[in-house]
């Protein structure tokens, strides 16, 4: 991002902040992020939350300020974006002796084991404000130790799955997304890539139905194991697990995307050539997710994004195996 385009955005974070335009806020923190300029990013985005609290405890200033119990305020962005920086609140967890979260009950299993130093409460259920010292958001904790594409991919701390029956193997996919306007392969691309794709292939996608499993599974001529008996909707810990089950995993930018990303397994990611909001305008890798790579259809078709991105995933489970 340039000087004056990020200056022209600046300028409408500080107004979004005087003003309490909330919807202001995200659209620029989300600009500022996908510019790599995490920064202004985290505190357009933490002054969004913040701002938006019945609270009023006082806001954590940092590490280098005493806080005797911190409460992490609940997202206000999408489940993706909370899967990239929910790994700040274990370094938090760090400078402060009590940290809790408060998240949806579907995430508590996975992240308290994940995060063991950590209380993770349903943000659904009443709490005693007068228990808590200070409160930040989730932003806010990336403000103080995720500055930098450095400082991001130096803090990565995977989440943990449940303990696995059977060693990992095949390939994990995803391909279909019900947000309306975005362009994706057809399943006629998705059956040529995966037609001759070596090993097991095992179903990430929510909605199978919706998504057409079955007639994918018949036009790429082979077995394509069900998700069904996981519902990632209700069940994140389960759908962990699942993901954690495969080798590598080949997807678009959806759940599955991040999932695979915070768990640290070798993943794809094929985008368009679009402005998608969770990733970076141009850039192949992301720091919060050391094992991803992305993979955009630029001036080709969907199908040779689609073969670019399974050749890259077995270079990688190839290399790991190494």
């Amino acid at each position: 991002m340039d000087y004056r385009t990020a200056s022209r955005i600046a300028d409408r974070m500080r107004r979004g902040i005087w003003e309490k335009d909330w919807n202001c806020l995200r659209y620029v923190g989300n600009r500022f992020e996908r510019g790599s300029c995490y920064r202004e990013a985290w505190k357009s985005l933490a002054a969004c939350t913040e701002g938006q609290t019945e609270l009023t405890l006082p806001i954590w200033q940092g590490p280098q300020h005493p806080c005797r119990r911190l409460l992490i305020l609940e997202r206000t962005r999408d489940l993706g974006d909370e899967l990239r920086i929910i790994r700040f609140v274990a370094h938090a967890a760090r400078d402060v002796p009590q940290v809790t979260a408060r998240v949806e009950a579907r995430l508590i299993p996975l992240l308290q084991r994940s995060f063991p130093s950590v209380e993770f409460v349903d943000r659904k259920q009443p709490l005693d404000p007068t228990t808590f010292s200070h409160m930040a958001a989730q932003e806010r904790l990336a403000y103080w130790y995720g500055t930098d594409d450095e400082a991001i991919r130096t803090s990565f701390l995977p989440l943990v799955p449940p303990d696995a029956e059977e060693p990992a193997q095949g390939i994990g996919i995803a391909w279909y997304s019900r947000a309306i306007g975005k362009s994706l392969p057809s399943i006629d691309d998705w059956a040529h890539v995966l037609s001759d794709l070596p090993g097991r292939i095992q179903s990430l996608q929510y909605r199978e139905r919706d998504a057409m499993f079955h007639q994918l599974s018949a036009k790429a001529g082979r077995p394509i194991k069900t998700a069904r008996r996981v519902n990632q909707k209700k069940h994140l810990d389960q759908f962990a697990a699942q993901v954690a089950g495969v080798r590598g995993v080949l997807t678009i930018s959806n759940t599955t995307a991040h999932m695979a990303g915070a768990l640290g397994i070798p993943s794809v990611v094929v985008l368009d050539n679009g402005i998608v909001t969770t990733w970076p305008y141009v850039a192949t890798t992301t720091p919060f997710y050391p094992h991803c790579r992305l993979i955009r259809r630029e001036q080709g078709t969907w199908r040779e994004a689609l073969l670019a991105g399974r050749a890259q995933l077995l270079a990688m489970i190839d290399s790991e195996i190494r």
